[in-house]
């Protein structure tokens, strides 16, 4: 016997695919019943096929009912993920904007605004009847101008374009100023952000910081207010050799 043809009744032979195709058309047919024409359909089929059909019925329309919950229920988790992930976006924010405001207090990061700009020069004059050393700029007349600055609010300096952080530092060695190690000449150039107002009427208060050297030579000391200027970060290493942080404060 052909192992491809099946008997269905009598002589008449037929073959698998012609079954399936039977079967399918029934369930295409299907597909088109709804409430209102299943009662009709079913008169249409015979008492067996019905039974079923009718048998069929509740499982189908059980596992779609399942599906609607499955799909009620992710779209719900969705809408939970959604909200999460807004509320750690709001804590990223949170973190970079903190990170950002102690760069900047750590001068680590460039910083743009209004302030003012200092320059100190050494004073050509004759050194008659003046100490030749007086008409020199010197560390503490730098030292002087970025403390006053700090007090009157700035918010970042640059000396020579060399930001001043917490641990800088300056001295003379000979006719020299280091800045952090870095040699720095006249004219020295001081500039700072803040309020321009405030900045540049601290630095020009009589018996102020600049008194000494106006005194001298007014050629020596020039300050100016800034609308905008930019400010280069702190290039320097920031490497702790002996210092750590607690455990506790971590």
């Amino acid at each position: 016997m052909n192992p491809f043809v099946s008997r269905i009744s009598g002589n008449s032979w037929v073959t698998p695919v012609s079954v399936m195709s039977l079967v399918l058309g029934f369930m295409i047919s299907l597909a088109w019943v709804n409430k209102e024409t299943r009662g009709s359909r079913m008169n249409l089929i015979g008492p067996s096929q019905g039974n079923r059909v009718q048998s069929g019925t509740p499982d189908t329309e059980q596992a779609l009912v399942a599906i609607q919950a499955e799909v009620s229920k992710l779209r719900a988790d969705n809408t939970k993920l959604q909200n999460a992930m807004a509320n750690q976006t709001l804590s990223t924010k949170t973190l970079n904007d903190s990170l950002q405001e102690t760069k900047i207090l750590a001068g680590l990061t460039d910083l743009e605004g209004p302030g003012v700009k200092v320059q100190l020069r050494d004073s050509k004059k004759p050194a008659s009847g003046i100490f030749p050393a007086d008409l020199i700029i010197h560390d503490i007349d730098v030292l002087k101008v970025v403390n006053e600055l700090w007090n009157a609010g700035a918010e970042a300096i640059v000396v020579n374009n060399h930001r001043v952080v917490g641990g800088t530092s300056f001295r003379c060695v000979g006719s020299v100023i280091l800045v952090d190690d870095v040699k720095i000449a006249s004219p020295i150039v001081i500039r700072a952000i803040g309020d321009p107002g405030t900045l540049k009427g601290a630095l020009e208060l009589p018996e102020g910081v600049l008194s000494d050297l106006k005194g001298i030579d007014p050629a020596m000391v020039s300050v100016q207010s800034v609308d905008k200027q930019r400010l280069p970060a702190y290039t320097g290493s920031t490497a702790k050799r002996i210092g750590a942080v607690p455990k506790d404060a971590k």
